[in-house]
């Protein structure tokens, strides 16, 4: 007769074989790309018979969806201490900002093969489609919301939410082309990437406040 395993043994068990399969995925998705993964690599990663698999997900596909936003939690996370540290301590010091840039280019580059999912799968209508979309317009969100934030004693209308996001989306496409160069082009020069991103970034916003405020579209803060 076997022994009695209480409910809750066997939910923790199982939960923990889940997680198992989960790290598995991203382990394989960041480092070999979506080519490489089966439920048999997965299963046999995580440590467990390739039948088990079906007990955790009805599918591969479900599995790679979830390891997916794992990934994308971790760079968002990022992402989003860094935006903390700079409304923080000050949006325009070019330090900073070189520095926030330094600590996304680097864990994108880690994550390569997720980025590389993001650009070739993100407008697909599938589950991880779906799931890398709301990734990217996740990030453009926090951008956004960070640069409301700056604009917001400015007293401009609209909070300059139009303005923010579509600053916001040339960020994106900055970052993504510029881990897509280094990709590419294995020399190129790391430091010069951060550093061209962090002069582009802090220009940009300088020469579109400026802009706007002489069409009279801001309120020019010098006034009164």
């Amino acid at each position: 007769m076997s022994a009695h395993v209480p409910p809750q043994r066997k939910r923790r068990n199982g939960q923990a074989t889940r997680e198992r399969l989960i790290q598995a995925t991203v382990q394989i998705l960041s480092r070999e790309g979506l080519g490489a993964v089966s439920t048999a690599r997965v299963a046999r990663d995580a440590g467990i018979v390739q039948s088990g698999f079906y007990a955790h997900f009805a599918s591969l596909e479900d599995c790679v969806v979830v390891a997916a936003e794992h990934i994308g939690n971790r760079i968002r996370e990022t992402i989003r201490e860094g935006l903390s540290l700079l409304r923080e301590h000050g949006a325009s010091d070019f330090d900073l900002v070189l520095d926030q840039y330094r600590r996304i280019l680097a864990q994108l580059e880690a994550e390569w093969q997720f980025v590389e999912l993001l650009l070739r799968y993100f407008r697909e209508p599938t589950p991880l489609g779906r799931t890398l979309a709301a990734f990217q317009q996740s990030i453009r969100d926090e951008l956004t919301h960070h640069l409301m934030v700056l604009l917001k004693p400015l007293g401009i209308p609209d909070g300059g939410r139009p303005e923010a996001a579509y600053l916001a989306d040339l960020i994106v496409n900055m970052l993504l082309s510029s881990v897509q160069s280094l990709r590419w082009e294995p020399t190129l020069n790391k430091e010069l990437v951060a550093y061209l991103l962090t002069v582009e970034t802090l220009n940009m916003g300088a020469r579109v406040f400026e802009w706007m405020t002489q069409q009279g579209l801001w309120p020019d803060p010098r006034a009164g």
